[in-house]
């Protein structure tokens, strides 16, 4: 495009097709994705930083997050120890019925005992899981702000690292 005069006011590119018009459009949401991701790395790294000055801090909050857990994980002992308790007299009951069939409500409170029973394991195995991902979650957390402490800027170290899903044992894996 020219001036009056015949000087160069601005160039015109070409009318771009579909496909570069796509293409360019693809490329325009990839950068500014890669801003934003930047621009939360920043964000999370100062939080870090500010949230847990030293490394005291962190594992002050690493012992209250693992705290609530451990409780949790005592209570479903304990459950467990009362259910166990609770069989007792019921499969002193069921000795009585050797060779024979149990009564009704015998075969259901023993029923119920072992329900019970398997849903606290299962409660307890989750509870497990939670402990480790609280653990990996501030190890993971501990090695970044390590180095954010060492001096390294905010947004440099790239994005956390998600936590690993630990495989669940199967009671197949779990029996020899």
């Amino acid at each position: 495009i020219l001036n009056k005069d015949g000087s160069l006011r601005t160039v015109q590119p070409p009318t771009l097709t579909v496909d570069e018009r796509a293409d360019a459009e693809a490329r325009e949401r990839a950068a500014a994705e890669a801003r934003a991701a930047q621009s939360d790395a920043v964000r999370r790294d100062r939080n870090l930083v500010q949230r847990y000055r030293t490394q005291e801090a962190h594992n002050a909050a690493r012992t209250a997050a693992l705290d609530s857990v451990r409780s949790a994980i005592k209570l479903s002992e304990s459950r467990l120890i009362d259910l166990a308790r609770e069989r007792k007299p019921l499969n002193d009951e069921a000795e009585f019925y050797k060779g024979k069939p149990l009564p009704l409500k015998l075969k259901s409170q023993i029923d119920a005992n072992d329900a019970a029973a398997d849903a606290q394991r299962g409660v307890a195995q989750s509870q497990e899981a939670e402990l480790e991902r609280i653990n990996r979650l501030y190890d993971a957390e501990l090695v970044r702000l390590k180095r954010l402490w060492a001096g390294a800027p905010a947004g440099s170290l790239g994005p956390l690292p998600p936590p690993a899903v630990p495989v669940a044992k199967s009671k197949a894996s779990a029996t020899p």
